[in-house]
């Protein structure tokens, strides 16, 4: 394994706590921030999928509050 493949793992296994830690404290902002402005985020065991930031912030906000 060479020292890139190291950095891009440790770079990967970052942004899935921001990933997770976003959620967990319901920071939408944050959460949003995580993907591109054209990102995708699907969940197809659920049917869902939101595309672009904007999508993705309002559509995390709207299944936390089904959570509860």
């Amino acid at each position: 394994m060479s020292f890139q493949d190291i950095a891009d793992r440790f770079e990967i296994e970052a942004l899935r706590g921001e990933y997770t830690d976003a959620g967990m404290t319901r920071d939408f902002d944050r959460f949003a921030s995580l993907f591109t402005q054209a990102g995708v985020w699907r969940i197809p065991e659920a049917g869902v999928e939101f595309v672009s930031r904007e999508e993705i912030r309002a559509g995390i906000e709207r299944l936390q509050a089904n959570w509860d």
